[in-house]
């Protein structure tokens, strides 16, 4: 009876640990994610180019209000 309750107690015990592992980790992740923010770049406005008038609808440069990043942006 001694022996199932040691493993009992130790289950507990390791269970405590790993949670606590996790709320650390989880604390860890919140720097990151503010960052994050802070390092996107403010939208400009809108300026039509010569884009805008060859397609007839706007065409948005990176950086302005409208754009959408593709994978082209990141190159």
């Amino acid at each position: 009876m001694k022996s199932v309750l040691k493993i009992f107690i130790a289950t507990l015990m390791l269970g405590h640990i790993s949670l606590a592992t996790m709320a650390q980790d989880k604390k860890q992740e919140d720097p990151k994610v503010k960052t994050e923010k802070k390092m996107k770049m403010k939208m400009k406005d809108h300026v039509c180019t010569q884009a805008c008038h060859d397609s007839g609808k706007h065409v948005y440069a990176h950086g302005e209000k409208g754009h959408v990043c593709t994978s082209a942006c990141k190159q």
